[in-house]
């Protein structure tokens, strides 16, 4: 089971700024502005008011998670369960919309498309960006919401925020924010102690402020996105004085503010009750700036024991099953019959519990055999009905194949024509095979055709001018298969083009098809590493591809290797030729770095992908960088050194038994969770 919740804080991504869609005349409403307004009697501010008001569910919302480790404090909370307890209690600065876009202007709001659906986005700031060319600087100006409070009844205002970037810049964090590693004006200076405050951070009144960048950088809008903490609560309001350069805490010290509080305080839609035997309580915030929540009280549950107590029942269940005869067998999602013993509910620990009312919302992952224990909870048959109601969004990574250019190269030149072709003829069969995975994963994958996360703003979508599927043409161009080809005839045209391309490489193909001798600096043999061998997901992708060039002649040796760790050892030594890789957008927040940087795994360099990175490093408009981005994928395909091939996808479960699923956010995605509208929830 994985996190239950992943802030779509993406302070990776490429700075945008908002634009309207290109061709699109379509008026689009956008919703009323969410007004706090208390709807109980609120006393000693909200510190004692009770999570209930006029027409709110009695009944709690219990959310599943992982093992909670008790770091409730927005500074150094650390695992998925922790950041889950904490931000249902916190407003962050800056919000960003279902493809990861910062909002800009979230006091009035924005409204943006998604998936055909217009969404309006509010929140509680704005931030303008400008960049002086002839400073080589840039300027954001923030202006925050005059009208919120946070859950003890205290108003929240621009001292706060600038507490709470003094805490994540000061030398001594140690936490996940990456406000301290942007290029702040002074920020330097003041860390080694040679100044007395941070010069690029200003306060310009009680709601506004300004911070100043050396140059421009990419990451810092999305390195805004921080909790705004209440200074009052974590910080000392006797040592806060910005002009006498005191920012509520001792400088190089911050343990009392960084210090396990009993609760975590914020301006959030719940106001945190207590920690009790592995149960989280939460009453509503009446005072919330979007709306007082609909559900009063809501529960973060731990789940680790419970379901590992669930899958020894199931264990024991299957035991007896198999020991008794006459049992009627039912076909299950990918096609192989399972036994199913009388009276049996399921035989997925979630869906078991979910069923009996243990939770109503749980992360998991999720087979196709699971997936068919799911259905047959809901009198429906599928994985989405009266019981269980089945979401998946992307679990933050993409898998490929990589090839090293300097080692898997005709002659001496990894880039030459040459030298691409045989790239691509392991391209073409990896690219043709990615779609079995489908079949296996059915809904807990999506196959993707660029090397990135899909659901990006910046990413090539279907019906965009440009897109095209990856390493489908033969040689001379042509189209190798489409979804109507047969698979017997799919595969022998892929071995055509496979035959292709080696042939264009300067191997020698003799007449019955069989490659015969390779060009000087290619070689008859290749390896291709995998993490965990056979256990891996891809390891029947590699095991196709491997089979086809057996085929015809060569040999792709698969070599197992025990641990993601361990692979990612290997590769950092330059000694490799092929490996499947997983690639997580956290590691990997600079698109282009990994491809051009010195030590790159890919062991290439190209002047045209270096230029194409410095083009959109100083890019500011979506519409450059998504045009430019489009560019760079194009010619990364070109070199033939990454194909992508899927992303696994996390299950959102939810009871629409209890929960009233039209309340429910609609087109979750990986930066836009169910619990960013979780005011609007009702249950049954």
């Amino acid at each position: 089971m994985k996190a239950i919740y992943k802030k779509a804080a993406a302070y990776f991504l490429i700075m945008a700024v908002l634009i309207s869609s290109a061709g699109c005349s379509k008026k689009v409403k956008k919703e009323p502005k969410p007004e706090p307004k208390a709807t109980a009697v609120v006393d000693n501010g909200n510190t004692d008011a009770k999570g209930k008001g006029g027409g709110q569910s009695d009944v709690p919302l219990v959310i599943g998670c992982d093992k909670i480790k008790k770091k409730f404090n927005p500074f150094v909370m650390k695992n998925g369960a922790d950041k889950q307890a904490v931000d249902l209690t916190q407003i962050y600065l800056l919000e960003n919309d279902r493809n990861g876009e910062i909002i800009y202007h979230g006091i009035d709001g924005e409204v943006k498309d998604y998936d055909g659906n217009s969404y309006t986005y509010y929140g509680p700031a704005d931030v303008d960006v400008s960049f002086n060319d002839d400073k080589n600087e840039t300027l954001y100006t923030i202006t925050l919401r005059d009208d919120l409070l946070f859950n003890d009844g205290e108003p929240v205002n621009i001292d706060d925020v600038i507490f709470t970037m003094y805490v994540l810049c000061d030398k001594n964090y140690k936490g996940d924010f990456k406000l301290g590693l942007q290029n702040i004006k002074g920020l330097s200076k003041y860390r080694k102690g040679k100044a007395k405050k941070i010069a690029g951070i200003r306060r310009i009144g009680d709601y506004k402020m300004t911070v100043t960048t050396a140059g421009y950088d990419k990451n810092m809008i999305y390195a805004l996105q921080i909790p705004i903490c209440p200074l009052h609560y974590y910080g000392d309001i006797n040592k806060y004085n910005p002009k006498k350069n005191k920012f509520g805490f001792k400088r190089g010290d911050i343990s009392s503010v960084c210090a396990n509080k009993s609760s975590p305080v914020g301006a959030g839609a719940y106001r945190f009750v207590k920690y009790e035997n592995g149960i989280i309580y939460y009453a509503s915030n009446e005072i919330y700036y979007k709306g007082c929540p609909k559900i009063a009280y809501v529960q973060i549950k731990e789940m680790t024991s419970i379901l590992k107590a669930a899958s020894n029942k199931i264990e024991k269940a299957i035991e007896t099953e198999q020991s008794e005869e006459g049992i009627e067998e039912q076909r299950d999602i990918k096609g192989e019959y399972t036994p199913v013993p009388e009276g049996t509910l399921n035989h997925n620990a979630e869906a078991m519990e979910m069923s009996e009312g243990t939770m109503d919302i749980i992360n998991a992952d999720l087979t196709s055999e699971d997936l068919f224990w799911v259905s047959q909870v809901n009198s429906n048959g599928e994985i989405s009905g009266n019981k269980i109601d089945t979401q998946f969004i992307s679990d933050g990574s993409y898998q490929y194949l990589g090839i090293n250019a300097s080692n898997v190269k005709v002659g001496n030149n990894p880039i030459s024509r040459q030298s691409k072709n045989l790239r691509r003829a392991f391209a073409t069969a990896a690219s043709a095979f990615k779609s079995d995975l489908y079949e296996s994963y059915k809904e807990g994958t999506e196959i993707i055709e660029y090397p990135y996360l899909s659901s990006l703003w910046f990413m090539p979508k279907t019906g965009d001018e440009g897109y095209s599927k990856a390493y489908v043409t033969d040689i001379d161009g042509n189209e190798l298969y489409d979804e109507d080809t047969d698979p017997e005839r799919k595969y022998e045209r892929v071995k055509e083009a496979v035959l292709g391309y080696l042939k264009a490489a300067g191997y020698t193909i003799s007449s019955d098809d069989k490659v015969m001798t390779a060009p000087r600096g290619a070689h008859m043999s290749y390896s291709i590493m995998i993490a965990g061998g056979a256990k891996n997901p891809l390891y029947q992708l590699v095991n196709d591809i491997s089979v086809l060039f057996e085929e015809i002649g060569m040999r792709l040796n698969i070599l197992p290797v025990s641990s993601e760790r361990l692979l990612k050892n290997r590769l950092s030594k330059g000694e490799q030729q092929l490996w499947i890789g997983s690639c997580d957008i956290k590691d990997d927040y600079w698109i282009a770095g990994k491809y051009t940087d010195n030590n790159s795994i890919f062991g290439m360099h190209d002047n045209m992908l270096t230029k194409l990175e410095q083009k959109a490093d100083t890019s500011v408009t979506n519409k450059k960088l998504k045009k430019l981005y489009g560019q760079f994928f194009e010619r990364v395909r070109n070199i033939a050194v990454e194909v992508p091939v899927n992303e696994f996808k996390t299950a959102i479960m939810y009871s629409s038994a209890r929960i009233d699923m039209d309340t429910m956010t609609r087109d979750v995605t990986l930066f836009y969770n169910w619990s960013n509208e979780i005011e609007n929830i009702e249950m049954k």
